[in-house]
């Protein structure tokens, strides 16, 4: 009953999973930490980039090809661009923002295409359609609990604990690794989840996954959007009754 269930979601999946591009038209009062103090404005982010105008009057702006990497939360955005610090400092400039709105899931979405390079998004869409396998998230502390979905293009893990959500598009990822049916590592470029799962991965899916990541990282046409394809459904979820 279970595979039957799953496999009828499967089947729907093509007809929704491809996300359509949002227009980065976005802003909210921020707050700007710097070194000494921080420094209140608004920040922008539109189609050519990211813009943060000071109360003070001065403004700054990072066109997205300037942008080498970012995390971005609901309330939070930090930037590293491709700059020298100040002053001799090892390392490239840092921005960090507060912000009073919170940062729609679409348009992290789109601001992750547009920048390209791999970054943090620890804001995944609660809502959107794929294959969900309920999860456990590891930690220093003891861990989470939420939900990993795997859809077009994209692997989520959603869970109520501020802070631990994340987005990955094959882009954010090196690879992927499942020692076992019940566990699966997942290697960012910037970050490293280890998830126990509550119900096993179906291998031949873990095969299509990393099949996608090594097609993006080695510049072959992507498999992504074959993932989840009806023809693939049903093989993976046959092999996994077996």
């Amino acid at each position: 009953m279970r595979i039957s269930r799953l496999f009828a979601i499967l089947l729907l999946l093509p007809a929704i999973a491809i996300p359509a591009q949002t227009v980065l038209s976005w802003g909210s009062p921020a707050k700007l930490h710097q070194a000494i103090g921080s420094e209140k404005g608004d920040l922008t982010i539109g189609g050519d980039g990211i813009e943060f105008r000071s109360r003070k009057g001065r403004t700054v702006k990072w066109s997205f090809v300037e942008v080498q990497t970012f995390f971005l939360s609901p309330h939070t955005l930090a930037i590293e661009t491709y700059e020298n610090r100040k002053h001799r400092l090892p390392g490239m400039q840092r921005f960090r923002f507060d912000l009073d709105q919170a940062v729609p899931p679409q348009l992290a979405a789109e601001l992750a295409r547009k920048v390209q390079r791999p970054s943090q998004n620890a804001v995944p869409d609660p809502v959107s359609q794929g294959i969900v396998i309920p999860a456990h998230h590891r930690t220093l502390t003891g861990g989470t609990n939420g939900t990993l979905r795997f859809s077009y293009g994209e692997i989520d893990y959603v869970t109520d604990t501020p802070g631990d959500s994340r987005s990955w598009r094959w882009a954010d990822l090196q690879t992927l690794s499942d020692p076992d049916p019940y566990h699966l590592l997942v290697f960012g470029y910037r970050d490293t989840y280890t998830f126990d799962l509550k119900e096993p991965l179906p291998q031949s899916l873990f095969y299509r996954l990393v099949d996608a990541v090594d097609a993006h990282n080695t510049g072959e046409p992507e498999t992504g959007s074959d993932v989840l394809s009806p023809s693939s459904a049903e093989k993976t979820w046959t092999g996994s009754s077996k």
